[in-house]
């Protein structure tokens, strides 16, 4: 029986490098035909330069309005309540009234004040009368002048008596403090109220309050005083303008924003307290060059893009800022004007020859599903 003895570790050398040679030539020939094939890059050169898309370096303004969510404060608003525990019985307003300073809302039951008052009173008329009486009496040497002093004392007493029973019935009677409109009333008259016993609500909203957050990144462009823009789904598609009358003191650590408070003009009562409103704020116009976001070219922790210089493409590195859709600030490297390459960037090399076939329009458009076909 005999035996077949294994390749030799040089025969086996050798037959790897030519399966290696093998796959190498065919990758090459592949390659060499794609590269060649109508529609690839090379296809794209016209005399051996690459068409490209070019625009020039503009100035734009890179300062965003500011858009926030905030909610309505009445300018000022009450709930209607009682000072003492007592008795409604009157109510003299209806639902949704206009009511002006001072107008009388509700009286509690006050006829033991009343009482109170009538008695101070009469006893002020005692007091008076006695006072005239002891008067003459003094003044024939009759009575002592300590008579007098004691009845002008009691008097004062009575008329004291009277203020604190006339203060009594001011607190049964509850009246406007400002002008505004009354809400919807929340008890009926015969029912026992007491201090913090809501009665009805007071509102003045034909001036409204809108109270939202600003980032703390532009407290040094937005002060009081500056104008805002805000709407209401509530609202339909009313515009309301206003100004910003303060900014609060201290900025939140955790969501790192301030809040603020505007002032707006309500006349036709659209706004109500509570409603949730955006407000967008103008920022002065900022100017900087811009360039389309596309023409970027990363290099590791750099960014690049391309110019053309006499022909050729000549790679220079940029600094950048702020973006907004389809576009970036540029804070160093170019110069406003400069011809700059935004399509036909894949495979360019520093100093290749390039040919201008067009002129950037505008960023491709997001994709948005709900028109896709």
């Amino acid at each position: 029986m005999s035996t077949t003895s294994p390749p030799s570790v040089w025969t086996r050398l050798l037959v790897f490098a030519l399966v290696l040679g093998g796959v190498a030539a065919a990758g090459w020939w592949i390659w060499k035909k794609q590269t060649s094939s109508d529609g690839s890059p090379s296809a794209s050169r016209k005399g051996g330069a690459a068409e490209v898309l070019t625009t020039k370096v503009i100035k734009d303004n890179y300062v965003l309005d500011i858009v926030s969510v905030g909610t309505v404060r009445a300018y000022e608003s009450i709930n209607i309540s009682a000072n003492v525990t007592e008795t409604l019985t009157s109510l003299h307003f209806d639902d949704g009234d206009y009511v002006k300073e001072g107008t009388l809302l509700a009286t509690l039951s006050d006829s033991e004040e009343q009482a109170m008052l009538a008695s101070a009173k009469a006893s002020l008329s005692e007091e008076e009368r006695e006072i005239e009486r002891i008067r003459s009496l003094v003044k024939d040497g009759a009575v002592p002048e300590a008579r007098l002093e004691e009845r002008r004392t009691l008097a004062e007493i009575a008329q004291q008596s009277i203020r604190e029973a006339e203060a009594k019935i001011a607190d049964r009677k509850i009246v406007a403090p400002f002008d505004g409109w009354v809400g919807l009333r929340r008890i009926s008259v015969g029912a026992l109220v007491s201090p913090g016993t809501v009665i009805s609500t007071l509102d003045k909203i034909d001036v409204v309050k809108i109270d939202f957050s600003l980032p703390e990144t532009v407290l040094g462009q937005v002060k009081p005083g500056a104008r805002i823009q805000t709407r209401a789904d509530g609202a339909g598609d009313a515009l309301f303008e206003g100004t910003i009358s303060q900014i609060d003191s201290r900025v939140d650590p955790v969501t790192r924003s301030v809040a603020a408070r505007a002032e707006i003009a309500n006349p036709d009562l659209l706004l109500r307290a509570g409603m949730l409103v955006t407000v967008k704020i103008g920022l002065k116009p900022s100017e900087s060059l811009s360039i389309p976001e596309r023409s970027l070219v990363p290099i590791g922790s750099k960014q690049f893009v391309f110019t053309i210089a006499e022909g050729s493409a000549k790679r220079v590195e940029v600094q950048i800022g702020r973006r907004k859709p389809g576009f970036v600030e540029v804070t160093g490297g170019l110069k406003e004007g400069q011809t700059i390459i935004t399509d036909g960037l894949v495979g360019l090399q520093d100093g290749a020859p390039v040919e201008e076939s067009g002129q950037f329009t505008a960023p491709v458009e997001a994709f948005n599903p709900e028109v896709a076909q």
